[in-house]
């Protein structure tokens, strides 16, 4: 136990003098959620409020009348008929659109023969798609009803009356829509921005470790001072041991920052709802235990395995991210293709991350994150077992 303290001690001594290490260390998630938070948020406010389209009207009908009044009406779009109150012409739509002014616009050829949506060349796929899909089902909804009321007016006046009840009679019954979370009954805790992204930047600032945990190996590797040690009568397990609590410690202080800036620092600053945590304090801390770990065994088989910084470095940092990348930290796993979301199950973020939602959000217990925790704990002892194999095989 006295040795296993020293060893501690000289890994928090190693960590003491890292300042520039440290700074990265913790900085660089706290930057990533805040810009990817931020980002996201933006993004939301800007599918809520309505998209400025231009609105070409060059049959004058009552059709192109009622198709203008059902875009502004829907509550997605803003239609611009008039700049500077002169009607918008095709050739200035097409010059505004090519220049990124506007993003779309809707042509009504005359005698309402056509109608031509212009779209932004340099626009995504997913948000061209999406938007295209609006404005079609608003112009096919506007032409059929101008087609029923037509064939409203050639009927006799004696059915109209009858016919416009059947209608009314009909839209009555239709069942009402509702939008609501599937989450247990009586739950205090409603998903949003703040509860689904910071589990995600937990796992990736605890696998971040990764660089200071594989640098602090190699430096000792190649200065001798590893061989020292093992020269003495301390066991490889208690070298190791003590750079596993030493980061646990580490590992468990980005948790509590990065339950902070959910809790305190964007509910105050931004006004962004605050993060609910629930009740299962014990699964909290499990999760987090067994994810530590995993970073923590995700480091030293970096460390052992490779023979310069730059290799543990580059290796590692390129890891996290890819790893972060398809667990979704940074965008949600089912935008992803199928084979990356079956490829994100293998993903030790991944598992971390589906704990925290279970808690977070799903208000999971301590059997619901068992399944993750297994795992996460069998690929920590995996990493422990195959970097010890590796320092034999070296010595």
């Amino acid at each position: 136990m006295r040795k296993l303290w020293f060893i501690l001690k000289k890994e928090f001594l190693l960590l003491y003098r890292d300042i520039p290490g440290l700074i990265i260390l913790f900085m660089m998630p706290i930057l990533l959620i805040f810009v990817v938070t931020l980002a996201q948020e933006n993004a939301l406010k800007s599918q809520n409020s309505k998209t400025r389209i231009l609105f070409v009207d060059e049959s004058k009908s009552l059709f192109s009348a009622k198709l203008q009044s059902n875009l502004d009406s829907s509550g997605f779009f803003h239609p611009v008929a008039e700049i500077d109150k002169v009607p918008v012409t095709i050739s200035q739509a097409r010059t505004l659109i090519e220049r990124g002014d506007y993003k779309f616009g809707v042509i009504v050829l005359p005698a309402d023969s056509a109608i031509i949506l212009l779209i932004d060349p340099t626009l995504q796929e997913t948000f061209k798609t999406s938007v295209t899909n609006s404005l079609s089902y608003i112009i096919k909804g506007t032409a059929t009803k101008e087609a029923m009321n037509g064939i409203l007016g050639n009927l006799p006046e004696n059915m109209k009356p009858v016919i416009l009840g059947m209608v009314a009679q009909s839209m009555q019954k239709l069942p009402p829509i509702h939008e609501t979370y599937a989450l247990k009954e009586k739950s205090a805790i409603e998903p949003n921005v703040i509860q689904n992204n910071v589990p995600g930047f937990i796992l990736f600032a605890m696998f971040f470790i990764v660089i200071p945990l594989a640098g602090s190996l190699i430096t000792e590797k190649n200065e001798g001072s590893f061989q020292r040690l093992r020269s003495l009568p301390v066991r490889l397990s208690a070298i190791l041991g003590g750079k596993v609590l030493a980061y646990l410690v580490v590992c468990l202080l980005q948790f509590i920052l990065m339950m902070a800036i959910g809790t305190w620092v964007f509910p105050t600053f931004f006004g962004f709802p605050q993060l609910q945590l629930g009740h299962q304090y014990l699964a909290i801390a499990i999760a987090t235990v067994a994810a530590s770990l995993a970073a923590i065994g995700f480091g030293i088989i970096v460390g052992a395995a490779a023979t310069t910084h730059n290799q543990a470095a580059l290796f590692g940092s390129v890891m996290v991210v890819l790893l972060g990348i398809i667990s979704g930290t940074f965008l949600p796993i089912h935008l992803m293709p199928k084979f990356i979301q079956y490829l994100s199950y293998l993903s030790p973020i991944r598992w971390g991350i589906d704990n925290y939602l279970n808690i977070f959000i799903r208000e999971g217990n301590v059997m619901s994150i068992l399944p993750n925790t297994i795992l996460l704990i069998l690929f920590f002892g995996f990493a422990m077992i195959s970097s010890i194999a590796i320092f034999a095989k070296r010595k």
